[in-house]
């Protein structure tokens, strides 16, 4: 290991800066430099590190955000760090990254020298790959899906992997192959939706020369190319029939024939696949194959949509705000609070792609005001589309001198029942937004109106407040 390694420290408590500082000076490494943990990208790009340390005050949320933000500037870079994902699992797999390793309070120099050379090993092991592990965020649903990804992926099985568009299903099957034992085999997609029916056939099997008109030699298709590796079959739920025959083939017996082909080539490619689609609704129309489904779905790994994991919203915003400022090469303009509000409060029907993309917009064309008309263009759309609109009385926040009147003229007219109604109507609207906030997690609900978890379920009934 090299003596001028370019080491950053990031910490908050200059006693614990120092105290790392000292060891690596016991270490012979004295190239370094000393960060607090809201350093600018562009400040982190200068230093150009090799390598960073964590310090161990740092919270779970900044820890991930100072990874983001190296990350995003080197995806092989080595991190050190005290996060009891990484030090209690033993491997990343459970953190948005890879690259990352324990480095504990109070460590021993000879031990951080040790930690210290196998992350440089490890470095040299991820230049050759892609950044493949981008699923941001620490929400109980993320991480039941990191859990499962780190069940499956060094055992040989077939992976099924459900989700709407836009949740991270091609970043499932990516994390899938970079942790199991074929990482170091070709990962070959093939998009079902993407390549038009009639040429699907000879793009995942590849033909023979003289196969049909224009085949003028042999070919070799996606199932070939991803021998001793992945192949992963994106949108399988648009897969022919016919091509569905021949993938159960390939399931059963490992083995097919080009088209044109005279005999069966053995195949050794792990089957990774993907889908929107309701495959069990498409068994029961006839244009899904049972048994192929059975032999797919040996392990089901389900995408969130985003709109069940709000509370990874902060986080998705600090990583697609520091990368596009970063590719675009503009200073980051920070989110207003009115946009932010509204990230936190809309639907999401594009998932997390919907995310990364209207930030990458307005970082482009530096105009929030784009954004936020955008998604408010998107909401009202939505609403329309449910039933909801601007007149309904659910939607109102004030009460019209004719609603007043019309009390007024009633034979039990009397103050305590108007404000009685009012204040019902109010509640009832209240209870409604605070559920809509939270996608109707009425836990969370209970807590943004600050009553008891039981209130709420009455007060839901009372009113028959449904989705």
């Amino acid at each position: 290991m090299k003596k001028d390694l370019n080491i950053l420290i990031i910490d908050s408590d200059p006693s614990v800066i120092a105290g790392l500082e000292k060891s690596l000076n016991y270490l012979g490494l004295r190239h370094y430099h000393a960060a607090a943990p809201g350093i600018d990208i562009d400040q982190l790009n200068a230093i150009s590190p090799e390598l960073a340390i964590l310090g161990p005050s740092l919270k779970t949320e900044t820890c991930l955000k100072c990874i983001h933000t190296l990350k995003i500037i080197d995806p092989a870079i080595p991190v050190l760090t005290s996060l009891d994902d990484v030090c209690n699992n033993g491997v990343t797999i459970s953190t948005p990254f890879e690259g990352l390793h324990c480095f504990l309070p109070g460590m021993k120099p000879d031990k951080i020298l040790m930690t210290i050379e196998d992350s440089l090993r490890h470095k040299a092991e991820c230049r050759s790959r892609p950044d493949f592990q981008l699923i941001i965020g620490q929400s109980q649903e993320i991480i039941r899906v990191r859990q499962q990804i780190r069940k499956v992926c060094d055992k040989d099985i077939t992976v099924l992997i459900t989700g709407e568009t836009g949740t991270g299903k091609e970043l499932i099957a990516r994390s899938i192959h970079y942790h199991s034992s074929r990482s170091k085999g070709p990962l070959v997609k093939i998009n079902c939706g993407a390549i038009p029916e009639e040429l699907l056939e000879s793009e995942v099997l590849g033909f023979q020369k003289g196969a049909f008109t224009g085949a003028c030699k042999n070919k070799s298709g996606r199932l070939e190319m991803a021998n001793g590796g992945t192949l992963f079959i994106d949108e399988i739920g648009s897969l022919p029939l016919s091509l569905q025959v021949k993938f159960l083939q390939v399931l059963e017996e490992k083995g097919f024939s080009r088209l044109g082909g005279t005999f069966d080539k053995a195949i050794d490619a792990r089957i990774v696949a993907a889908t929107n689609s309701d495959l069990t609704k498409m068994m029961s129309e006839g244009t899904f194959r049972k048994d192929l489904f059975f032999r797919l779905n040996v392990v089901q790994i389900k995408a969130p949509p985003l709109r069940n994991r709000m509370d990874d919203i902060p986080l998705l915003i600090h990583y697609f705000l520091n990368k596009y400022s970063y590719e675009f090469k503009k200073k980051i303009k920070n989110m207003p609070q009115r946009v932010i509000n509204l990230f936190m409060a809309y639907h999401w029907p594009g998932n997390v792609r919907e995310v990364e993309n209207l930030i990458r917009r307005a970082i482009a064309l530096s105009d929030w005001d784009f954004v936020y008309n955008q998604i408010k263009i998107q909401e009202t759309n939505q609403n329309q589309s449910a039933g909801i609109h601007p007149g309904n009385s659910a939607n109102n926040t004030d009460w019209e001198d004719n609603r007043i009147k019309s009390f007024i003229k009633e034979e039990a007219f009397s103050l305590k029942k108007i404000t009685r109604t009012y204040v019902s109507e109010v509640e009832h609207r209240a209870i409604r937004n605070a559920l809509k906030k939270t996608r109707w997690n009425r836990k969370k609900a209970a807590r943004l109106l600050k009553v008891s978890y039981k209130t709420l379920l009455n007060r839901i009934e009372e009113f028959n407040i449904k989705p």
